[in-house]
């Protein structure tokens, strides 16, 4: 069966991987996090992937102010996707109070499967 492909010429069906870092609230309790976890968790799920690992790294002081804030929890989530869910996402966590920032980033598949240049 061949992939569809859309006006622009993007092969739909192709899942990709993304690294997702979120600054979250200082103040959000558990339910909260858990409330935006899930939000990533559903949109990825609606655009073909999942979230393949989270590693939430607690609160952290910030190195400027962000909405008047000095700290912030961070947290990783690794995550595959296909099509528009990337920017679905990035839209939904704009519009996320919680989110202070974010930064979705693609992964590089050449670069992870490969092993040191000097060997």
């Amino acid at each position: 069966m061949a992939l569809a492909t859309s006006s622009l010429g993007e092969k739909r069906g192709n899942v990709r991987e993304y690294e997702l870092v979120m600054l979250l609230h200082p103040d959000a309790d558990e339910e909260r996090l858990g409330s935006v976890m899930e939000r990533v968790r559903t949109i990825a799920a609606d655009h073909g992937g999942e979230v393949v690992s989270e590693d939430p790294w607690g609160k952290r002081k910030l190195a400027y102010k962000i909405d008047d804030h000095t700290e912030a929890m961070y947290h990783l989530a690794n995550l595959r996707m296909e099509g528009e869910g990337p920017k679905v996402l990035d839209r939904a966590l704009k519009l996320t109070d919680d989110v202070l920032r974010h930064l979705l980033i693609r992964q590089d598949s050449k670069g992870q499967d490969s092993k040191g240049q000097g060997e």
